[in-house]
């Protein structure tokens, strides 16, 4: 199949690189190897789009998760199967934090740049700075400022609320999980502008900046969720956790983290690779609906007009655990919305989200929604209902989904690996960066006349 490509949004034309908007590392983070740029050699071809080489450069090394094959018990299916009833048996999930969040319940994330001297170079125009709130998502449908750190849930200590931020103005709650995740990739997001360091590499390198930084949230995820760790002998095996051994409200705030990191990193639409694309917006697809999966009832994957109250009680519980279910849902419908209306609709996840969706306010809103009239909230209207019109059996690209998200994402790894930091620009040498300097080829050219 031909490759499809795709323009950056708001270009103004090919030279002009789109303008974006703390904690210490962990166990679970798996940086990868800097790149190393050849002196002398400014062709876009020299640095690579999809990072092959792993690093050691971090505190404290630790393997990489092999997805693409990991370590099973015998046996073990890597599908993850719809969840049955005592599967999604709520009041036996633990509600606590995030493993790798304890500390969060007094957050104090910072998005100050870490104490390396490999920043001191950065440079910004006199309507940017360092400390701006958002330019790494100017276009984000949602955005909270980092130092805003909203106001304790009142139902829910392991939530935040933010008044007036949300959709249409209305309260927006926040898990403290997602907040922090989204907040320490949104940080990561500000260092893959070689305009903010006074570079130019290529057009795109934002762009496949903000896909690296989605896929390292899609890795973390996985080690989070869906692997447990054992040590056998000298050697670290992975294996995957059977769906009830799933923390499946850790789950959905780690997908909350996903959509509010995808609002800001719409850059991944501009990559030169339309396949890829089209790929990772499959493996996202799959991660939204494997994780619903886990704790919905199956009822709720198929759209229906009448319902029973055992139904109502199930949902009531869900909600005392998520209270921003139907918020989160509202605000992956928008963005993927933004995302499946660039090119050809290559994902129909967005499908299965709005049946959930009507369901949920037939439910615990008692609201029918009617497609030929438009509500208060225009933006979600119209994602509504281009999902309701997507064929899950006909869609433009690849085949029928299988929604399977470990498949999705060990075939995607398998054809531009995963993740990484080779488009953080913090982690180059003043040496690397040089090479790529605007001051350097502006001396270059003006050489050639004088």
């Amino acid at each position: 199949m031909p490759k499809r490509y795709l323009t950056i949004r708001n270009k103004v034309n090919e030279h002009e690189q789109p303008q974006s908007s703390k904690r210490v590392n962990n166990d679970e983070l798996n940086p990868v190897k800097k790149m190393k740029v050849a002196e002398n050699h400014t062709e876009k071809e020299n640095i690579s789009k999809t990072p092959a080489h792993q690093s050691t450069h971090t505190e404290e090394a630790t393997p990489e998760v092999q997805i693409v094959e990991p370590v099973p018990e015998k046996n073990v299916d890597f599908t993850i199967e719809e969840s049955s009833d005592e599967d999604t048996d709520l009041d036996n999930v633990d509600n606590d934090l995030d493993d790798y969040d304890s500390d969060l319940s007094n957050d104090d994330t910072d998005l100050s740049d870490d104490d390396d001297d490999e920043d001191e170079d950065i440079v910004f125009s006199s309507d940017e700075s360092d400390d701006d709130d958002d330019f790494d998502g100017k276009n984000a449908v949602i955005s909270i400022a980092p130092d805003d750190k909203g106001k304790e849930y009142p139902a829910n200590k392991q939530y935040v609320i933010y008044e007036n931020a949300g959709l249409e103005e209305q309260a927006l709650i926040v898990s403290k999980t997602a907040r922090f995740w989204s907040l320490k990739y949104r940080k990561v997001l500000r260092r893959v502008y070689p305009d903010a360091y006074g570079m130019y590499i290529y057009a795109d390198f934002s762009c496949y900046g903000h896909l690296e930084v989605v896929e390292n949230c899609l890795n973390e995820l996985t080690k989070a969720i869906f692997v447990v760790q054992e040590r056998v002998a000298n050697r670290i095996n992975y294996k995957l956790k059977p769906n009830n051994k799933i923390n499946h409200i850790l789950a959905f705030r780690r997908l909350e983290a996903l959509t509010i990191l995808l609002d800001h990193a719409d850059g991944i639409s501009g990559i030169d690779d339309g396949d890829r694309f089209y790929e990772i917006m499959r493996v996202i697809g799959a991660c939204y609906v494997t994780i619903l999966r886990g704790f919905l009832p199956n009822e709720m994957f198929t759209k229906f007009e009448t319902f029973d109250e055992g139904l109502v009680e199930k949902l009531n519980k869900i909600l005392k655990q998520l209270p921003n279910f139907k918020q989160v849902l509202e605000h992956a419908i928008i963005v993927g919305y933004l995302f499946l209306t660039i090119a050809d609709v290559c994902s129909a996840y967005t499908n299965v989200l709005q049946v959930i969706y009507c369901n949920w306010v037939l439910v615990m809103d008692k609201v029918a929604i009617d497609w030929n009239k438009k509500t208060a909230n225009n933006k979600l209207w119209k994602a509504l209902k281009h999902a309701a019109q997507i064929d899950r059996n006909n869609i433009d690209y690849g085949d029928k989904e299988s929604f399977d998200y470990l498949k999705e994402l060990r075939l995607y790894k398998g054809r531009h690996g995963l993740g990484g930091e080779a488009f953080d620009l913090s982690k180059w040498s003043r040496s690397d960066r040089a090479v790529y300097s605007l001051r350097r080829r502006f001396n270059d050219f003006q050489g050639l006349f004088f």
